[in-house]
């Protein structure tokens, strides 16, 4: 992809984005060389410059005897990008929930890949803070271990947003490091089941308002989006945790 064309795709118009990377290429730079080197008039620069600040993706260079001006690094932008589309991100739900009639929609969401597992796995986290999730869990013999590091660290993000989690899961080998030090350390409930009656490959879980099936093997996920159907499967759940007290 052309680089300015992928600055636009990132908030930037035209201009704005010759004018950041004629400032990466140049370093401390006027306006007047940032223009030449962009090929745009110097007035123009200036207004530009100014909205690039405002963006936060330029700075004025401080005590210097004539006006210079330094771009942000192209990571310092990115994760800005990133910000502002998590922040936007977390208003969906909401978005949604004003589409007429979309309370009796059943909405299923697909995810693919390890970052696609990451994102099925962080759904609605912000949302569901301080509450209870519950689920069927799977062994972890199929996982792979840049897999297993995504599960470490959404064990560590559902504590920053204080997650309780209620689980049943088989007894396997695979799983001890979950028992001895992860469900101990975040105060995971768990019930444990012969791994002879119940040998699970696929996890399911229940949040709020969604049911969430993640295929360990496969990285494939799915989220059925629906308060029914989250309450169906939750009161499943509280039968069998019941049944094995």
């Amino acid at each position: 992809m052309d680089i300015i064309k992928g600055l636009e795709n990132l908030g930037l118009n035209e201009k704005q984005a010759k004018i950041y990377v004629a400032l990466l290429q140049l370093g401390r730079a006027s306006a007047y060389a940032a223009a030449d080197k962009a090929g745009l008039k110097k007035p123009t620069t200036y207004v530009i410059l100014g909205e690039l600040m405002e963006k936060g993706l330029v700075t004025r260079v401080p005590r210097s005897r004539k006006q210079l001006f330094v771009a942000k690094r192209p990571e310092e932008f990115f994760a800005l990008a990133e910000e502002r589309l998590s922040n936007a991100k977390s208003i969906l739900p909401d978005l949604l929930s004003m589409i007429k009639g979309s309370q009796d929609k059943v909405r299923t969401l697909y995810y693919e890949g390890l970052t696609g597992v990451h994102e099925a796995l962080w759904y609605r986290m912000k949302e569901m803070k301080q509450q209870e999730l519950v689920g069927f869990y799977a062994t972890v013999e199929q996982a792979s271990p840049e897999l297993e590091q995504v599960f470490f660290d959404w064990h560590v993000a559902m504590a920053k947003h204080r997650f309780t989690l209620r689980v049943i899961a088989p007894e396997h080998p695979s799983l001890k490091k979950y028992r001895e030090e992860i469900d101990p350390k975040y105060g995971h409930t768990v019930r444990s089941v012969s791994a002879e009656k119940y040998s699970a490959k696929i996890s399911i879980d229940v949040g709020d308002t969604f049911v969430r099936i993640v295929a360990f093997r496969e990285l494939q996920a799915i989220v059925i989006d629906n308060p029914d159907v989250a309450q169906t499967v939750r009161q499943i759940f509280e039968l069998v945790w019941s049944g094995l007290e």
